[in-house]
């Protein structure tokens, strides 16, 4: 997040300082399946996933840019999403669902069991039905990191990794800079994009405190032998499966309230393998290359907070739990048009801090 939207704000001219505790975009970015599914994450319309369909529609242009100004090539994957039943009761589920979502204006189609099979016939014998969204695709999140970083830089934003932000500096005005390991950064708007460690900055007022937590996610790749198991990402109620171009197979993902205990474990390597073999049998075949968890930060509400706070140029850019690659063009477009235009954008407006501290002054 914070690399997209010093990528924006340094091509509007803003003078732009990335400070990075460890590499650039290594934690929940790093670890995230770049999955840009929101038709398949929500039940029913909300302000958050009228916002996710938005940046949705943004990505297109976003990679295309991000490409240009980076030089470098993005998987970008669109070849849709399935949603596949595997009982009674994900069918009865599926199904209000496509009501719904028809009703709504979603591209989505109804496919049965031989129409899904025909498309993807690795998938369990054990499928009913399945809904096809076309416009849920999915993205390399890491080529999009690397590609970030290199753009920020060619635009004029400095990059400082290995500089952990201690505190963010501030007087009964308005900030003043961040405090860091190795020194005082002097800045006028300070933009608090530390994910799941946005609430331990020292020293900020309580009302300035995002009140995010981190949520253990562990997922596993496995090594294609052969030809593609899949074309399409798979999201479905045991697991999803997300198939890269470079031939890797991703497999996740766990929910899990572990604090900031950052590790895979026994038990969770042991769910995502047994669910991904029970959604495609032939998968308990293929080499496992490697596995990996991250933390994604996480609000009470399972919105992000994004926009000023009480303290006059502090700015907060977290909170996007499950949903952060999806989110980043559509964030990062809301920052610059607050920070040039002085205003909130009506959109972002669900999505500010204050909704948490209800008797907090307005920014």
């Amino acid at each position: 997040m914070g690399l997209a939207i010093a990528w924006r704000l340094a091509t509007d001219g803003f003078g732009v300082t990335v400070i990075e505790r460890g590499e650039t975009g290594q934690e929940a970015s790093w670890a995230a399946a770049g999955m840009l599914v929101p038709d398949c994450e929500f039940e029913e319309t909300t302000f958050f996933s009228s916002a996710c369909r938005q940046s949705l529609r943004m990505y297109p242009a976003f990679v295309e840019a991000l490409e240009a100004e980076s030089g470098s090539r993005i998987d970008f994957r669109r070849f849709g999403t399935l949603y596949p039943a595997f009982d009674n009761r994900d069918q009865k589920n599926l199904e209000a669902r496509l009501c719904r979502q028809r009703q709504e204006g979603v591209a989505v189609h109804s496919l049965t069991l031989k129409e899904v099979r025909r498309l993807e016939p690795n998938l369990t014998s054990k499928v009913q039905m399945a809904l096809y969204y076309p416009e849920n695709n999915q993205v390399e999140n890491r080529d999009v990191v690397k590609a970030l970083r290199v753009a920020a830089e060619r635009v004029g934003a400095e990059i400082r990794p290995h500089t952990e932000a201690l505190g963010v500096l501030y007087d009964t005005e308005c900030v003043r800079g961040v405090e860091t390991a190795t020194g005082t950064v002097g800045a006028d708007i300070v933009i608090n994009a530390t994910g799941s460690w946005s609430r331990y900055l020292s020293g900020l007022p309580g009302v300035c405190s995002p009140p995010v937590r981190p949520v253990r996610g562990q997922m596993l790749a496995l090594s294609v032998v052969g030809d593609p198991p899949f074309r399409h990402t798979i999201y479905s109620s045991k697991a999803y499966l997300v198939p890269r171009t470079s031939g890797r197979l991703l497999v996740g993902a766990t929910v899990e309230e572990a604090g900031f205990k950052n590790h895979v474990t026994a038990t969770g390597a042991l769910r995502l393998l047994r669910d991904a073999i029970e959604v495609a049998p032939a998968l308990r075949d293929f080499p496992i290359e490697s596995m990996w968890a991250g933390l994604r930060p996480a609000t009470p509400d399972g919105w992000p907070v994004i926009g000023p706070t009480p303290l006059k140029g502090l700015y907060l850019a977290t909170g996007h739990y499950r949903n952060g690659i999806l989110m980043a063009p559509l964030t990062a477009a809301w920052m610059a048009e607050m920070l040039t235009g002085g205003e909130v954008p009506p959109a972002a407006r669900p999505f500010l801090l204050e909704r948490f501290h209800a008797s907090a002054p307005p920014a």
